[in-house]
């Protein structure tokens, strides 16, 4: 029955005991065929329908519910999950670096969560490692899912690659029991960075990174609860103090953010998908949270966790969990929910706002599996599907980013990815043909009313990831032979060397000028700065050229100043070899 009226209705649901708002329907017979669905998912331990409200959450009474199904927490079935790609994996030590540990993660989500341990965890631990193995039928089906991905990449027989994963448990098991027989410190009894230092100093030096992680499985698996978990290692970061020990915790750090729970937890409610991708978007930039950090931060403090997290982010020192972070938004792009809870336009502006944010300039965030992602988003947006709208999808993303720099930052970064190998290959070489060949002009490239200046960085930058791509080395010299020669013609036609070198200015000024049209950031080596480079050195061959240039300069420190920072200049532009 739907109500009269245009009421809307919410679907929570229970998670990790905390209940959220899931969806919106619009009648109540939908909202209790969604809330049935998602109480199926092994995740949600209970789901409820309530008249959109604006209670809180943890003010409802049992008046409130429409409609109400919970499940007792040992109810939910594990089982492994469908995985479409698994990395090939030739040695032990594969199942330990990210893309193993993704895999794991995504594979026995299930599992994991139900016994709330890391994959790291599992696979450290001789007590977890028992308790998955004597579950049997649990780890068979995940090697035979993951065995066939991997003989249809390498054309060998399934049961030589399912052997070959087995051997792998065998002896990861092997190795996990002689580590649980070894006497091993623990962190309780000693700073983290004490007892890192103890380890890696005392073992051989192939097993120490692997004992550590050890010995933080042994002190993480007492704590049974995620956001626990985080909070723990995010203290031990506050004491490691070396690029190895930050690795280590990375590690774990990254298994914890794959938990759905620990994100909704940092992220907080928001009101659509596209609002909590963005906010995820931020985190995993770096960006710090809106509150201000308290100046002594304490790990009793309520928002420890978020303010600890995002320092570390942005600091470069979790590389493992950034990427942990874009490959969520990038599954929840190309998964079916919507983006927000409006219309198909209101789906195109929420995706707009999301672009400004993965492709702010030229390197796109997240790099080519994000180009895949927002292509196939964009696929369902244009609602066309099959290959030929992945190819239309890929042509309309190209309007939508008006930026030059941006247009050929996601045509490189889709180049390198399957999608854009395979598929869209011959329409990627089109696109940068009419985006950076076609246009007689810079002005055409570059639309924008910028400064000249501007318009030949915008230009300088695309030329620089041309050349960094992987393009074959015929087709960038093409394009970046014509990104050279457009801006040769846009420095001869507008003048700009003669505006530059004007003698009603003073000489420091005009040499400091010329000098920074040659940087790097400015114009490539090539036909364009040639032109700028020809007037400084017929300036620097000039007799006196350096007591003429600060003549006008009073002061005798300020004249050593400005004959050192163009000295700098000229340094940094090459011209001293």
């Amino acid at each position: 029955m739907t109500l009269a009226g245009g009421e809307n209705f919410e679907i929570l649901t229970l998670r990790a005991g905390r209940w959220t708002i899931e969806a919106t329907a619009t009648s109540l017979e939908s909202a209790r065929t969604e809330a049935v669905r998602m109480q199926n998912r092994p995740e949600v331990h209970g789901v409820r329908v309530i008249k959109e409200s604006k209670k809180a959450i943890d003010k409802l009474g049992p008046e409130d519910f429409l409609f109400e199904k919970l499940k007792a927490r040992n109810e939910g079935k594990v089982f492994v999950q469908t995985i479409l790609d698994a990395p090939l994996c030739e040695e032990l030590d594969d199942l330990f670096v990210l893309p193993g540990r993704l895999t794991i993660n995504q594979l026995m989500r299930s599992y994991l969560d139900k016994h709330d341990i890391t994959a790291t965890e599992l696979m450290h631990s001789a007590k977890e490692m028992k308790r998955l193995l004597d579950e049997g039928t649990l780890i068979n089906s995940a090697t035979a899912k993951v065995a066939t991905i991997h003989a249809k990449k390498t054309g060998d027989d399934t049961n030589a690659r399912r052997d070959l994963i087995y051997d792998f448990i065998r002896d990861m098991n092997a190795r996990a029991k002689a580590a649980a027989d070894r006497k091993l410190p623990r962190l309780r009894d000693g700073g983290f960075q004490a007892v890192f230092e103890r380890v890696t100093a005392t073992a051989d030096p192939a097993d120490g990174e692997y004992l550590m992680r050890v010995v933080i499985a042994n002190e993480l698996i007492d704590t049974r609860n995620y956001f626990g978990k985080l909070a723990m290692l995010l203290q031990w970061a506050g004491e490691s103090e070396t690029d190895e020990s930050d690795r280590v915790l990375d590690v774990f750090i990254s298994d914890t953010l794959c938990n759905a729970d620990v994100l909704r937890e940092l992220l907080g409610h928001h009101r659509d998908l596209a609002s909590a991708l963005v906010a995820l978007i931020c985190f995993a930039s770096g960006e710090p949270p809106d509150e201000e950090r308290p100046e002594n931060l304490d790990p009793e403090h309520p928002r420890f966790v978020i303010f600890e997290l995002s320092r570390l982010i942005a600091e470069g020192r979790l590389p493992d969990s950034r990427t942990i972070l874009f490959d969520r938004v990038k599954r929840q792009l190309e998964g079916l929910n919507p983006l927000s809870r409006g219309d198909r336009e209101e789906e195109r502006e929420v995706f707009m706002g999301l672009l400004d944010k993965l492709i702010p300039d030229i390197e796109l965030v997240g790099g080519p599996p994000m180009a895949e992602a927002v292509t196939t988003r964009q696929s369902m947006i244009i609602n066309k599907g099959g290959q030929k709208g992945l190819k239309e999808a890929a042509a309309s993303m190209l309007p939508s980013l008006s930026d030059p720099a941006r247009k050929t930052g996601y045509l490189l970064a889709l180049l390198d990815c399957e999608l854009g190998q395979t598929l869209l290959r011959e329409d990627i070489d089109e696109h940068l043909e009419s985006l950076l060949v076609t246009p007689p002009t810079i002005n055409h490239i570059v639309r924008d009313k910028i400064p000249p200046n501007m318009k030949m960085r915008k230009l300088t930058s695309i030329f620089h990831r041309i050349d960094q791509s992987t393009l074959p080395d015929e087709q960038k010299e093409k394009l970046k032979t014509r990104l050279d020669d457009l801006l040769a013609s846009y420095i001869v036609d507008g003048k700009i060397l003669d505006k530059l070198d004007n003698p009603d200015r003073p000489l420091h000024i005009r040499a400091r000028m010329l000098v920074s049209m040659v940087q790097p950031e400015m114009l490539p080596n090539g036909r364009a700065s040639s032109l700028a480079r020809a007037i400084i050195v017929k300036h620097l061959r000039r007799p006196n050229f350096e007591s003429e240039m600060v003549a006008d300069i009073p002061d005798p420190a300020e004249k050593a100043k400005v004959l050192r920072q163009f000295h700098e200049q000229l340094h940094r532009c090459g011209f001293f070899g």
